[in-house]
């Protein structure tokens, strides 16, 4: 470089010959990251839920994180809820994706049944408690539900979650299989059992709870060992295994939207974040998640396999 800049500078004169040389170090700052390190300096680690769904969410996130030329620890199916909340909190880990209801009953607030002013909500809490900055929220909307087997809601003659009421309080057909974030988040089975919702008080002792898998839950009422399921609205198992989902006709649950949510320092040293993260959550639609939860839960595909290529296929992933 040095030869060719005194040559620059014989025919060109000292004073085109600087701003040639001026040139050439913002040149080599933008190869470098525009000044401030090279991204791949970073290091990012994200966790996330143990479910089929969150896996995909979380490795999307790593995907496009690594595209951008961050050095990214995978840290997907992490844990429990509690365990992957602790982990943001304390920085074992920087960011997760999390849904705006789980995130207000963490909070101690209460949904207001609308989608915005829910995440703004959310948004406010996390940043004045935790210092947990939580970006653009998608679409999807993966609730709870009840479900049962397509034979057992015939039998029984049932297609809401009213009908079930009587015959809980009756002391039939009330064993019920939740995945422990049922029982643990207020919006499930104690918002079920609120006054204002439906009054429907599962007995502890009939209530069988899978650890830690959902999709076990389904197996439980196939087995006989219960009757319903807790399930999430967006799971490939109620069409796989017949199972039939009880409309809310109470519209107890509320609207569990995802977002990427990532510690405020995390963000002070990769401030682009968002804008790599942020494109993603209008193409992340209810109808656009359940095929890839299927390919994985029962077309057994990899989940990095499921999630690099819809990235690819909707334009995010080069």
């Amino acid at each position: 470089m040095y030869s060719w800049l005194k040559l620059a500078r014989g025919f060109l004169g000292k004073g085109l010959a600087l701003s040639l040389i001026a040139l050439s170090v913002l040149i080599g700052l933008s190869a470098c990251g525009g000044g401030g390190g090279s991204s791949s300096a970073v290091t990012i680690i994200v966790g996330g839920k143990l479910d089929t769904e969150a896996q995909l969410l979380t490795t999307m996130y790593v995907l496009l994180l690594r595209q951008a030329g961050y050095h990214v620890i995978d840290k997907a199916a992490l844990g429990t809820n509690s365990i992957v909340d602790a982990a943001i909190r304390s920085g074992a880990i920087d960011m997760y994706p999390e849904f705006t209801a789980t995130g207000l009953a963490r909070l101690g607030l209460k949904t207001t049944h609308n989608p915005q002013q829910d995440y703004q909500l959310v948004k406010q809490g996390y940043e004045q408690q935790f210092h947990i900055t939580w970006l653009d929220p998608a679409p999807l909307d993966d609730t709870y539900g009840i479900c049962t087997t397509k034979a057992n809601a015939q039998r029984l003659g049932i297609s809401k979650i009213s009908d079930i009421v009587p015959l809980v309080k009756a002391g039939k057909d009330n064993r019920i299989a939740t995945p422990p974030d049922g029982q643990s988040d207020p919006n499930v089975l104690p918002g079920l059992a609120s006054p204002s919702s439906y009054g429907l008080s599962f007995p502890a002792d009939s209530t069988h709870t899978i650890v830690e898998d959902e999709a076990l839950t389904f197996k439980s009422v196939q087995d006989g060992q219960a009757d319903f399921n807790i399930c999430y609205t967006t799971s490939p198992l109620i069409s796989a295994d017949n199972f039939v989902l009880l409309t809310d006709d109470k519209n107890s649950f509320p609207i569990y939207n995802p977002a990427p949510i990532v510690r405020d320092d995390t963000l002070h040293k990769a401030p682009n974040i968002p804008s790599i993260l942020n494109p993603l959550a209008p193409k992340l639609t209810t109808a656009a998640i359940i095929p890839l939860n299927t390919m994985v839960a029962v077309g057994h595909q990899p989940v990095a396999q499921v999630a690099a290529n819809w990235l690819r296929q909707e334009g995010l992933l080069h």
